[in-house]
């Protein structure tokens, strides 16, 4: 690709994701058309070579309306959730790829998940192993049909990218739940036979951007899916203990761990309570899909992460 005078639509721009991709692209030269549905972060708006768009992903009129014809389009919007209904999750999460794709002249970055890898024990998973659907969430489901869509009818290069559990400087979500659980509990709560020392998936969320900017510039990439994961592995009991560390200093917890049926009784009570009021976080956690999460072996392969990352240093040192 000419590295000359190249434009990117990132869309989710006001996001946590989004923003740290926008960052990236600036960093490394692009011109960047930064899509925003709602609110505009402050910092958004002080980067230079960015552009922002107000529209909605899931409206083909308002994206149709943009008029403007990026090079690649980094398609990072989404509903990332636990609960919630599988119309929601069809509207933003899989028909807006229909349309969005449309708008990139030379290459469309689509952001799914490893959770299309299934939320179950997993042994240095890659690209290549099996999507396995979760059957009481619809939010694996829907990144699925997507990549699916993607391989059979992408007109340009895609590339697939698949983030473990997002974290890094100012993320409201992730990280905010376990706080919010630390505060309120003495105790550290595991469930089932792994105790606390299965692999807890964390994926900084600088390496999200660095790829996705990386595989814009590369094209060794083209028709690939890639996986997002820190090279280090974190027990999820060991991830319960740093945030405890760094909010609650004084705070002394024991860690304790209960049959898992007892999660995936309480998971189904949250579930389905917030799933029938209509919410968009969980009335309480962990929710039915959280349990099976932070109690299963996430162990996935960093390997062409570093391959990417290592390359894109190296031109942009």
């Amino acid at each position: 690709m000419d590295l000359s005078n190249r434009t990117v639509l990132v869309t989710g721009a006001g996001g946590f994701i989004g923003l740290n991709v926008v960052k990236e692209y600036v960093h490394s030269g692009w011109h960047v058309y930064a899509m925003v549905h709602h609110n505009i972060p402050d910092e958004l708006k002080k980067l230079d070579n960015v552009e922002i768009i107000q529209g909605d992903v899931t409206d083909e009129n308002s994206v149709n309306s943009l008029k403007i014809e990026p090079d690649v389009v980094a398609h990072v919007a989404g509903l990332a959730s636990d609960i919630g209904s599988d119309e929601a999750f069809c509207r933003i999460n899989y028909e807006p790829i229909k349309f969005l794709s449309r708008l990139a002249r030379k290459k469309f970055i689509y952001v799914s998940s490893s959770d299309v890898y299934g939320i179950r024990d997993l042994n240095n998973a890659d690209e290549n192993s099996e999507l396995i659907e979760f059957p009481k969430n619809p939010y694996p489901k829907y990144k699925i049909k997507s990549e699916e869509w993607l391989k059979s009818n992408s007109k340009i290069p895609y590339v697939i990218i698949r983030p473990a559990a997002v974290y890094g400087e100012n993320d409201k979500t992730l990280e905010k739940r376990f706080v919010d659980f630390l505060q309120c509990s003495p105790f550290i709560i595991h469930f089932g036979k792994w105790k606390g020392q299965n692999r807890w998936p964390l994926c900084n969320v600088k390496n999200v951007a660095m790829v996705i900017a990386a595989v814009s510039e590369f094209n060794d990439y083209d028709y690939q899916a890639v996986t997002i994961i820190d090279s280090k592995k974190t027990t999820i009991d060991e991830y319960y203990r740093e945030l405890a560390e760094k909010y609650y200093p004084n705070k002394k917890y024991i860690s304790i761990t209960l049959p898992f049926w007892i999660g995936k009784f309480i998971g189904f009570i949250s579930t389905s309570i917030s799933n029938m009021l209509g919410y968009r976080y969980p009335i309480f956690d962990p929710t039915y899909y959280a349990v099976h999460h932070v109690s299963s072996n996430l162990d996935m392969s960093s390997e062409k992460m570093n391959e990417i990352i290592n390359k894109y240093k190296y031109i942009h040192k």
